[in-house]
């Protein structure tokens, strides 16, 4: 066997056990919630179901899964697409009028950068004055104020790419300002604009402090509603796994095929094509 090949072989090895180490505890999650719940305190511990069953998908949908999941993606996709609609003409803005490593970029990235122990009780003061407290508002208010700066620094970064000569061509033609966003400038950033609404989609699908204190029990995020399972009685950690795997799955699998999509965007290189 040559040096090389031995190498080769060695590498994917390693690559093995290491994604094997990343996905073992995604794939006790997705056992756990088949099992029954007297099987999961066996001893020794079963890895595969004795007798699967999906009483836990529908149990921990009833007790308060199901309610964290629909308000997770109400506050977390609103929020994602008001941070698109008003990131994307302030990173064109950012892009064409502002230096790319300037003051203003480092500040509005800065403010994503900020901990979130920060805002939160003023957060929480002004809400009660507002009557947002415990509202879909609120909360959506919160995660585009936290999401924002990153999607205008992102999509900034992408519209650099794009030659001004494009522009230039378009309002020659005679083509507005609308036209020259949605004909031109659109299309031509679109994977940066998916990237972008992928990560906030993420952020504030995961995002646990601000749902807690700014929320009751009108919202209930899903962060918030897994966290509640251990308040009151010994988890059931079939539930668990079970709402686990229905909420974080298909999150999982829009991040695994638009990998290349955010290779490219966090690969840029300033300066045009």
């Amino acid at each position: 066997m040559s040096r090389s090949l031995f190498n080769d072989v060695l590498r994917h090895l390693a690559l093995i056990v290491i994604l094997m180490a990343v996905l073992s505890p995604l794939l006790w999650l997705l056992l756990t919630a088949f099992k029954p719940y007297e099987e999961l305190f066996n001893n020794p511990p079963t890895i595969l179901p004795e007798s699967a069953t999906l009483v836990n998908f529908t149990e921990g949908w009833e007790i308060g899964g199901g309610k964290g999941i629909m308000d997770s993606l109400i506050v977390s996709s609103i929020s994602t697409v008001i941070c698109l609609i008003l990131g994307f003409p302030a990173s064109y803005a950012l892009a064409r009028r502002f230096p790319p490593h300037g003051q203003l970029s480092f500040t509005i990235l800065s403010l994503r950068m900020m901990p979130p122990i920060v805002p939160v009780i003023g957060f929480y003061l002004l809400f009660q004055e507002l009557s947002l407290f415990d509202t879909y508002t609120g909360l959506i208010i919160v995660y585009t104020f936290m999401n924002l700066p990153l999607v205008i620094w992102l999509l900034a970064e992408f519209m650099r790419q794009i030659p001004k000569s494009y522009e230039e061509a378009a309002r020659v033609d005679g083509a507005s300002w609308f036209q020259l966003f949605r004909d031109v400038l659109l299309p031509l950033s679109l994977p940066g604009v998916l990237t972008a609404g992928i990560l906030a989609m993420i952020f504030a699908w995961n995002e646990f402090l601000f749902s807690l204190v700014l929320t009751g029990d009108a919202v209930i995020t899903l962060p918030k509603a897994l966290a509640s399972f251990f308040l009151f009685q010994q988890p059931n950690w079939g539930q668990l796994g079970a709402i686990g795997i229905v909420a974080f799955g298909p999150l999982l699998l829009l991040s695994y095929y638009m990998q290349r999509l955010l290779i490219r965007s966090f690969s840029i290189e300033l300066g045009g094509r």
